[in-house]
Order: structure tokens, then sequence, then C-alpha cells
């Protein structure tokens, strides 16, 4: 294993203008450590590079370093287990749409004196949201179709699509408001 400089030098370096040489240093430092508590946090190596990644570019745009005082390697594991708890709190918020989304398609389906009925309604709330997702541009309509109907993860419907993870979860929300906003009855949040 090489030999990196001390927390104090690369701090040092950050703070006299030598953030480039400095940053590189980090990345082989402390990469793979910073890596293996995101994925063991959230048991997914996508999200885990993300995480990683947030955390460093944040620390260089934001120039973070700036406020650090003690230990480099202390900071950065604390600055991932803070977006391993950000990252578990979004999830949570997506999931708990989607239920209340599918609570909403239930209430509407409760089952009525008549199966006839029944069906129907069924059937016309499925049309009904076909022809809203017709509506959808494309991109927009295929990552809705994706992610909730054929229920694929986020990282296999971004490379899929050729999009970023962020810009996936945009078209997702963009689409689930515009269809909650159109859906009759509509759907509450």
């Amino acid at each position: 294993m090489p030999e990196y400089p001390g927390d104090e030098v690369i701090l040092t370096l950050l703070k006299t203008g030598n953030a480039g040489d400095a940053f590189e240093v980090i990345f082989k430092k402390y990469y793979r450590l910073m890596w293996t508590k995101a994925y063991l946090g959230t048991s997914d190596a996508v999200a885990a590079d993300d995480l990683v990644q947030l955390v460093l570019s944040s620390m260089w745009e934001k120039k973070l370093y700036r406020n650090i005082k003690g230990c480099l390697k202390s900071y950065l594991l604390t600055a991932v287990r803070n977006q391993i708890n950000d990252y578990h709190k979004v999830k949570q918020r997506a999931l708990r749409k989607i239920e209340r989304y599918a609570e909403t398609v239930d209430e509407l389906c409760i089952p009525e004196k008549d199966t006839d009925d029944r069906w129907s309604a069924q059937e016309q709330l499925h049309r009904q949201l076909h022809e809203l997702l017709n509506e959808l541009p494309a991109q927009r309509q295929r990552a809705f179709t994706l992610v909730y109907m054929q229920q694929k993860k986020y990282h296999e419907v971004a490379d899929n699509m050729g999009i970023s993870i962020n810009s996936l979860k945009t078209h997702l929300k963009i689409a689930v408001k515009t269809l909650r906003s159109k859906l009759h009855p509509p759907v509450s949040e």
C-alpha cells in the first residue's frame, strides 16, 4: 500500500491553494473506505458511488475543507454517514408516495355489489391511466413505465435510458405529479 501524506499535510495543501493535488490524495487515500461505508449503509453499489462523489464534489465546490478542524478521515466518514441518512429519507419518502398512490387506486376499486361494475371501474381507471401516460413526453413515459409498472431499479432504468439517476428521479417526480393532477377522481398526496 502506498504512503500518503497525513491529514494535516492534506488540509494544508487544500487551504494553501493546491486543492487539485490534495483532492487527488484524498481520493486515493480515502475513496475505498468512504465507498465501503456508503455501500454498507445502502446495500447499493451505484448509490454508494453517488454518495461518495456527492461528498467529494460538495467539499470541492463549496470549499467545505476550509471548515475542517481536526481529523480529515473523521470528517469524510461523518459526511458519508449524513449522506446515507439523507438517501434513506428520500427513499422512504418515495415509498410512502407510492403506497399512498396504491391505496388511492385500491379505494377506487373497492369491491362493489356487482362484480361487473367493479371490473368496469378498474378498466376505466387503467384506460385513463394509459391515456394520460400516452400524453407524457416519451422519455418521461418510459421512465414511469419501467420504474412503477415493471418494477425496475433506478440504476437499471437510468443506464437503459442513458441518463443519470437524478435525471430519472426528476422525470418520475414530474410524471407522478402530472398523472396525479389529471387522474379522475384526483389522487391526493
